[in-house]
């Protein structure tokens, strides 16, 4: 699959590291890590991949970071859901000034969708290590979202922030999107990696916040950490509009819920973005049994723009000639070989290991509402607290930013072992 640079990649890495003056040397993260390339360059693994366990780092290269804090483009090792080997890129970010003993707590982001072509990476962007840029908004010059919500509020209270951009984004191959067991490994595995980055500092003690996409990947993190990455301590998931409910919605079981003029198109750009991560993830399924020629068609172009441009592009084509439905075979046509699959990646079938926040905005026209409430309802059958609040009139854009104060405010909690809050 032919990487498409994003526009000013080039610069704004050279901007991150001087200039190119010094080379190397001056864009080391730490001593004996090797910095790796600029550019895309940067993205291109060993080949083959270096021997060692995942979580290993392979290379980390020094970006801008805010004041008072450094920040690097990471390279390491992770694995997919069936344990193959591959490499992983994304970011790390860390306070200036000496680490109390211990290490410095670790708060794990994990992103929402932006599409399944390599070029989509949030960390390939120029500067990556900002606060959260909202696509929907007249400053942001990215075609994703791009950031993490609160990082200078973390890095500010003293804790390391690491990113994945997950499997398949940045790096070769077909991104296996809500694949729990994928995603929950690669989230992990940058805390591993962070760890071995020595001005770092980074603790064992971790909190997992993810969006949409990363909501559902957080999930599965709080249920599978103990068995991939026993020597981490995970202290509790914060989920924005978690995708978490993929099993009951594939079988048409949540009832309609918000909606707006684009979300169709939206939403069948997202479908498409789920059957080619799972047409990715298990070779015995097959394309067209859940689409149609002219979804098949489309399937391809979900290789090459990111979400929002790939929604734009169904918008044009099916959705503005009400043709959506030629897109999908029903649902009640779909074989059991796929839903048995969706119910595997659908988090709140067993209990977490941590206790976990959920924060859904009521007019969410991308993650339903009612699908959050069934995820919650699965949820609260356990033991683990788990806090769930709706925002009035909060869209899916729009959560990150309207709930940040409790997420900063629970996670600081989790850090200090305060007992966790439950209105189950």
């Amino acid at each position: 699959m032919t990487f498409l640079a994003l526009p000013g990649l080039g610069t704004g890495t050279a901007a991150a590291t001087g200039g190119g003056v010094g080379g190397e040397r001056s864009a080391q993260c730490a001593p004996g890590v090797p910095a790796g390339p600029d550019g895309d360059a940067f993205y291109e693994p060993p080949s083959p991949l270096p021997r060692g366990r995942h979580g290993d780092l392979i290379r980390a290269h020094r970006i801008e970071a805010p004041d008072g804090a450094r920040a690097c483009k990471i390279l390491y090792l992770s694995t997919l859901h069936d344990g193959t080997r591959v490499a992983v890129s994304g970011l790390v970010a860390w306070p200036d000034g000496p680490a109390p003993r211990g290490g410095r707590n670790v708060v794990a982001w994990a992103h929402g969708t932006v599409g399944g072509p390599r070029q989509c990476a949030p960390s390939a962007v120029p500067n990556p290590a900002r606060d959260l840029v909202d696509y929907f908004t007249y400053d942001s010059p990215f075609q994703i979202d791009v950031g993490v919500p609160a990082l200078t509020q973390f890095l500010a209270a003293g804790d390391v922030v690491v990113a994945t951009d997950y499997q398949g984004l940045g790096t070769p191959g077909v991104h296996q999107y809500v694949v729990g067991a994928t995603e929950t490994h690669n989230v992990l595995d940058s805390v591993t990696a962070a760890q071995q980055l020595r001005p770092v500092r980074a603790g064992k003690k971790v909190a997992v916040l993810g969006w949409s996409q990363g909501g559902g990947a957080g999930l599965f993190v709080g249920q599978d950490a103990p068995a991939y990455s026993p020597g981490l301590d995970l202290v509790g998931v914060a989920a924005l509009a978690p995708a978490a409910d993929l099993g009951p919605q594939f079988a048409g079981l949540v009832p309609p819920g918000p909606r707006n003029d684009s979300s169709e198109s939206h939403n069948a750009a997202l479908r498409i973005n789920v059957y080619r991560g799972f047409l990715a993830a298990y070779p015995e399924l097959r394309a067209t049994d859940v689409l149609q020629p002219a979804g098949i068609q489309a399937l391809e172009g979900d290789g090459v723009a990111c979400i929002e441009h790939f929604a734009d592009v169904i918008q044009n084509n099916v959705g503005d000639a009400h043709q959506l439905d030629t897109l999908f075979k029903p649902l009640h046509e779909v074989p059991d070989s796929w839903h048995q699959r969706f119910h595997e990646n659908t988090p709140g079938y067993v209990t977490t290991v941590a206790p976990v926040l959920v924060m859904q905005g009521t007019a969410d026209t991308v993650i339903n509402p009612h699908s959050t409430e069934q995820y919650i309802r699965r949820a609260c059958g356990f033991s683990q607290p788990v806090e769930y609040t709706t925002y009035e009139g909060a869209t899916h854009n729009t959560i990150p930013f309207e709930a940040q104060q409790e997420y900063l405010s629970w996670i600081a909690d989790r850090f200090a072992g305060s007992q966790a809050p439950s209105n189950c």
